[in-house]
């Protein structure tokens, strides 16, 4: 899983930590050690907006190219996926992206209907993995404000826990999964440490402590902030 990749596909990607290790480099390698049946590549947004010169100046397409190629398979929707507007993420992004974008508390303005697709299924060495996006409620102040004109910004807790209860409850009609990730476009502004995290920010503390049991891993986005935590017998 990766986060807030942001279009920089001309800055040797060089992350850092023990990896240090180009960004597809890292992937790949991934990939072959634990085998390409085993393992399937996820975002929690921001994959593009607020990119590096060499992607804004062809409006990301460049970006989405390179995730195409690393076969990213689905992803929450960050903010900056909205920087060009609603109708460019539904259209011209929708188009040149091979992997699914997921807003469960995306909303048509007014009601409770879905504007993007909730969760997407992926099946992982015969495992059916559920992968559920939400987006930081926050967008319409990120982003300008007549490109999501027509949509309303829900809960995003409330939004994972309400598929993932969908998807466990029995009924292949409306979706079931064997294991279930939260991808939530929202985080922590402290990687301090977990207390302080959740003083923090009242948000992230919701996710820990109100996220569904259902739910068996949580990714988080946003903020740029590089944490794991063990939480309640999962990781977090």
């Amino acid at each position: 899983n990766f986060n807030d990749f942001h279009g920089r596909i001309d800055d040797g990607l060089a992350l850092t930590g023990k990896l240090g290790k180009d960004f597809a480099c890292t992937i790949e390698t991934a990939k072959t050690t634990l085998g390409d049946a085993q393992t399937v590549l996820l975002s929690a947004g921001d994959n593009i907006g607020a990119s590096s010169f060499a992607s804004s100046v062809a409006s990301d397409e460049p970006t989405l190219k390179y995730l195409n190629a690393l076969e990213l398979k689905t992803s929450a929707v960050g903010n900056h996926e909205f920087d060009r507007g609603f109708s460019d993420l539904t259209g011209r992004v929708d188009a040149l992206a091979d992997f699914d974008y997921l807003g469960a508390n995306v909303y048509q303005r007014g009601t409770t209907t879905p504007a993007l697709k909730e969760y997407s299924i992926q099946t992982v060495n015969g495992v059916r993995v559920g992968v559920i996006g939400a987006v930081t409620s926050t967008t319409p102040t990120l982003v300008t404000p007549t490109g999501v004109s027509g949509l309303d910004f829900g809960d995003p807790v409330e939004a994972v826990n309400r598929v993932a209860a969908q998807l466990t409850d029995g009924d292949a009609v409306n979706g079931e999964a064997d294991v279930i990730v939260a991808e939530y476009h929202e985080g922590a502004a402290t990687a301090s440490s977990l207390a302080d995290a959740q003083a923090a920010t009242k948000v992230f503390s919701r996710i820990v402590t109100e996220t569904s049991p259902k739910v068996d891993v949580v990714f988080n986005g946003h903020t740029h902030m590089l944490y794991q935590w063990d939480i309640a017998g999962g990781t977090g």
